[in-house]
């Protein structure tokens, strides 16, 4: 079973990206303004995974990756992979995981307001 991890960019937008369950980052989404707009493109996505088109491509570096689309709308892109048989794998990876995979928001910095001295020695 896969992942869907919803996270924060630096330039403040937001990313979701699909990891396989050995934590692989096999597609990730364009920059969405909130993170809101993250789960509503995921559930679009669920709900109309069958009519989802998976665009191959090739880079001038003959690595692969896929593109995500609907309607002629880009979602988003994969990994780059090194050969067809990978790239295959990944493709598959989605298409047999995404609409089971469980949702993580890490989105907040959970850590940010922890007190540095918290493991100074008590006398």
């Amino acid at each position: 079973m896969g992942t869907l991890v919803i996270s924060k960019k630096e330039n403040n937008k937001y990313k979701y990206t699909y990891n396989n369950r050995k934590g692989n980052t096999i597609f990730t989404s364009n920059s969405q303004e909130s993170k809101a707009h993250c789960i509503s493109e995921i559930n679009i996505l669920s709900r109309n995974f069958n009519s989802i088109d998976f665009l191959r491509y090739k880079t001038p570096s003959n690595k692969l990756y896929f593109k995500v689309s609907i309607n002629g709308h880009v979602l988003g892109s994969s990994r780059r992979f090194t050969t067809p048989l990978l790239l295959e794998k990944g493709l598959n990876d989605l298409k047999n995981n995404f609409l089971k995979s469980e949702i993580l928001d890490f989105t907040e910095d959970v850590f940010e307001s922890f007190p540095e001295n918290i493991f100074e020695e008590v006398n």
